[in-house]
Parts: C-alpha cells; sequence; structure tokens
C-alpha cells in the first residue's frame, strides 16, 4: 500500500493539472490527518491516480509507525510544498 502510493508521488510531476490537484487534496488530507492511510489509498484506487492491484500483488497493510511518517514526509517534500 505505501509503496504503491510513494511510486506515485515519484511520478507526480508527470500527470496531468487535474489528476495532480486531486491527489494533492486526497494526500493533504490524509497528511493532516483528516484520514486514515487506508482511506487515502481507496480514494486515490477509486479515483483512478493510482493502478489497482492484481490480484496476486495484494499485500495486507504492514505499516509501521516509521512508515507511515516517511510516506507523510515524502508527500509533503513532494506534493504539498
Amino acid at each position: 500500500m505505501i509503496s504503491q502510493i510513494e511510486q506515485v508521488i515519484v511520478g507526480f510531476e508527470k500527470m496531468s493539472a487535474d489528476k495532480r490537484s486531486a491527489m494533492r487534496g486526497i494526500l493533504q488530507r490524509y497528511v493532516e490527518g483528516d484520514m486514515e492511510l487506508d482511506e487515502a489509498y481507496y480514494e486515490l484506487l477509486d479515483t483512478g491516480l493510482i493502478p489497482m492491484p492484481s490480484r496476486c500483488a495484494m499485500k495486507p497493510k504492514i505499516a509501521s509507525d516509521g512508515d507511515e511518517a516517511r510516506l507523510k514526509d515524502m508527500i509533503k517534500a513532494r506534493i504539498l510544498q
């Protein structure tokens, strides 16, 4: 889950302006604590901002507080500048 979001963040600048705006809004709500990681992930999936994983690639959420803190720092540095 976190790795999929990180991959999309890396390619953020290559997205269309509409997709960047939608992604920025979702991730900003996540960083501000308005939604949990799961909610942000599924909203990104529902809006087509991250691809639906194939069944064999689906993994349970195993994220430590450190993983989420690293993800939030990445979002702040690359998207919410």
